[in-house]
């Protein structure tokens, strides 16, 4: 092998496992196309979650009124929500202006529309007005006071402001460098600002959390931030901070892969884990996780209305974390998922509290992106070698056993251990490497075949040039014996259809072309190989030059394939405009036989064709031939029908054979059964079928056994039930009545000697 033909392949492989290790965007895209759907063929299953989604959903929108509501219900909701004993109540909405209801809003509405009564001064109705009426943000506030009540903030560079956080962080690292640069929470999503609700209602919270969103360039919510950076501050995100305060832990603790031991939890320098009172999450260095998705119909939701309706089971809110968001559609708040396209915004808050509750990591740790790259270079390589030492055949088997063996070890180790083994991008880099090395190595042999042509072109036919040149050794004649099965399929009536358009060859020409394009794809789809057209037969053969398993089988399932296959002929014809109106029906006979046959390049030293010979042959020619005297479409030798049987027995769908006589083909002594193939499984599984081989089995007995008066009365009745046979009784009693006339001899095993081909 050529060191020159490797470069450029290399090269390619070298760039792709490059970009595999850099990751891109469309690398990335890739992978996640194909983590997404193992998450869509086994979401996560979530069952008795310690979490509840309070939905402000279109019915509470209905019953309580349009949306923002007043505090005061929010107020209700907390009073109840607590009464009931929720571990947490997280509230995926942010209260940044005051109340529209409060007395501050609406007073200097009224004082401009002059609703003061005449002689009563405004300043001490005002003031009367707001010594009686609670301020909305105030009646929350003093709801929230003993209540486990988590506002929502947002890291956001257009405001000003900057909540204090109420979650502490520990961090555990190694060492940091006197500018920062080894801190390992400088990836954490970063801001300037967060916004800040009313300063009552933060005072009040015992929790504060994030609820930004984690949204991929394609639009999909994949990760989950858990921890955000804004000023010199740490915020945990809404969920995080749900779980803190669901168990009363003080801080969050948070661990760097630099510590010992940490390296097998993340994907690169950074953040590793982080602990919130009993749970143990990991999570990538800068700060976010995986999502793991279950179904939503696994997440339990309450309508927020009902929990201010007398009588509310309390066993659904006590000792649960609340999440308290929007699911109605005019709120907005809708996110993509790999597993929903419109999913509320809050459940993907639930869903990450359930997956760290549950334990259920998604882990795509940094030594499995190493391996992936180690594992495309040795399989790339070794295509590479494979090229260029077997030729492309082995080498795509290589390929697709390497392909089907890195996605289901992908699958398994998701399905199973949960994790994230890309099988997507290992196998394009792969694949270009195969293309390149293909490419390159097409690029020599077709140059080598060039120059086969050009020393032959002028000694070999055009079609021998080609195998000469991609298999010098086929320059020779002979053949091989081997077991085929021979069709021959002839169009019945045909002179008729050649003297309509005898003034029109062109059309005849084109009802052909139409009649063996629609048949000889049926021939070739059911792994049959054309021999040749002769006129308006079909001649074709099974088990040659590939093999092909029960052939007979085969042959005879493309024997009623094509039967299909003439009815869409005929429709294309009927409708073809060139022919003006098509008015005959082209029927068909077909005979098929199986047998001991010869088979391989036929002719002179000049010029040869595959093709096959022998009695084989014959015989399937002489059985087409019969079709019009025994009126039947499909005529099968002996041999074809063991074979079928046997394939039947085997397990392959039944087929509908009827046994009609014993014969000698003409040219032959010896006489054999031979079979009339009416139907596929449908028809063998019927009764009708059924009882129609019991009456012709009685019918066959009574002939053979020159019983000619029950035979008779057999066959009219069998004919009579089954008017499709009719052709075939019809000729079988004209056949009785003449043996009644001049008996056969005494012997006569019942067969028939055919005059005609």
């Amino acid at each position: 092998m050529r060191l020159q033909k490797l470069l450029l392949p290399l090269a390619v492989l070298l760039a792709a496992v490059s970009l595999q290790l850099w990751q891109p965007y469309p690398v990335e895209f890739t992978r996640n196309l194909v983590f997404d759907q193992y998450n869509r063929w086994q979401p996560r299953l979530e069952k008795n979650s310690p979490v509840v989604f309070v939905d402000i959903d279109e019915a509470s929108l209905e019953k309580l009124g349009q949306f923002p509501w007043p505090r005061s219900i929010f107020a209700a909701l907390v009073e109840k929500m607590t009464a009931y004993g929720s571990a947490a109540i997280a509230f995926d909405v942010l209260f940044t202006e005051a109340d529209r209801t409060a007395p501050s809003e609406i007073l200097p509405i009224w004082e401009g529309l002059r609703v003061a009564q005449e002689g009563q001064d405004w300043q001490s109705l005002r003031a009367a007005i707001l010594a009686q009426i609670t301020n909305p943000d105030d009646a929350l506030a003093r709801a929230m006071e003993d209540a486990p009540v988590i506002m929502a903030t947002m890291m956001n560079d257009e405001v000003a402001s900057l909540p204090v956080p109420k979650a502490g962080i520990a961090l555990r690292a190694q060492g940091l460098g006197d500018n920062g640069e080894l801190d390992p929470t400088r990836r954490l999503p970063s801001s300037s600002f967060a916004i800040k609700n009313r300063d009552v209602l933060n005072d009040n919270a015992i929790g504060l959390g994030s609820i930004n969103a984690r949204i991929d360039e394609d639009g999909i919510i994949r990760r989950a931030s858990l921890l955000f950076r804004a000023g010199d501050n740490i915020y945990p995100s809404l969920a995080l901070e749900s779980l803190r305060v669901a168990q009363g832990a003080g801080s969050i603790v948070l661990r760097a892969s630099d510590v010992r031991g940490e390296g097998a939890y993340t994907s690169g320098f950074g953040l590793s884990r982080l602990k919130v009172g009993q749970i143990i999450a990991p999570i990538e260095p800068d700060g976010s996780m995986r999502l793991y998705f279950a179904d939503s119909d696994d997440i339990e939701k309450v309508s927020a209305h009902e929990i201010l309706q007398p009588g509310f089971d309390m066993t659904r809110l006590a000792g649960k974390i609340a999440f308290i968001g929007a699911s109605a559609a005019g709120l907005k708040d809708i996110r993509a998922t790999p597993i929903n396209p419109a999913m509320p915004g809050v459940e993907v808050h639930i869903q990450t509290v359930q997956q760290m509750i549950a334990g259920t990591y998604l882990k795509r740790p940094i030594w499995v992106q190493l391996y992936e790259a180690l594992a495309t270079m040795i399989i790339g390589m070794a295509l590479m070698f494979m090229i260029y030492r077997f030729s492309l055949g082995p080498s795509l088997v290589f390929f697709a056993l390497a392909f089907g063996a890195g996605v289901a070890l992908s699958w398994q180790q998701f399905s199973t251990n949960l994790l994230l083994i890309d099988p997507a991008t290992p196998t394009l880099s792969v694949f270009l490497t195969f293309l390149t090395a293909a490419f390159l190595h097409f690029l020599e042999t077709a140059r080598e075949r060039r120059e086969v042509r050009n020393a032959f072109q002028y000694y070999l036919a055009p079609d021998m040039v080609e195998q000469v040149a991609s298999d010098p050794d086929k320059l020779k004649l002979g053949g091989e014996t081997r077991d085929l099965t021979i069709l021959f399929c002839d169009i019945r009536g045909f002179t008729g259809i050649s003297e309509a358009f005898a003034d029109a060859p062109e059309k005849l020409t084109h009802i052909i072309n139409i009649f063996l394009t629609g048949l000889s794809q049926v021939i070739q789809d059911r792994s049959g190989t054309i021999d040749k057209y002769i006129g308006d037969n079909i001649m074709a053969f099974w088990n040659a030059p590939t093999n092909v398993a029960q052939h007979g089988y085969e042959a005879c399932g493309a024997t009623l394939d094509m039967q299909a296959a003439l009815v869409k002929v005929n429709d294309t014809l009927r409708h073809d405009p060139f022919l003006g109106g098509f008015e005959q029906e082209i029927r068909i006979g077909i005979g098929l036989n199986s047998g001991p046959t010869l088979v391989g390049n036929v002719g002179s030293d000049q010029r040869f064709n595959y093709s096959v010979m022998g009695d084989t042959v014959n015989v399937a020619a002489r059985l087409e031939g019969q079709t019009k005297d025994y009126g039947q479409t499909i005529l099968i030798g002996e041999a074809t029908y063991e074979a079928a049987q046997a394939a039947i027995a085997d397990g392959r769908p039944p087929l509908a054979f009827l046994e009609l006589d014993l014969i000698a083909l003409k040219g032959k002594a010896l006489p054999e059964r031979i079979f009339a193939l009416l139907g596929g499984a449908q028809m063998a599984d019927s009764a009708d079928y059924q009882a129609l081989v019991k009456a012709h089995e009685a019918l066959l007995h009574s002939y053979r056994a020159q019983d000619w008066d029950v035979a008779e009365k057999s066959a009219r009745a069998i004919s009579e039930a089954h008017p499709a046979l009719g052709d075939y009784y019809t000729m079988l009693i004209d056949r009785i009545i003449a043996y009644r006339a001049n008996p056969p001899a005494a012997d006569w095993d019942g067969h028939f000697i055919a005059l005609s081909k």
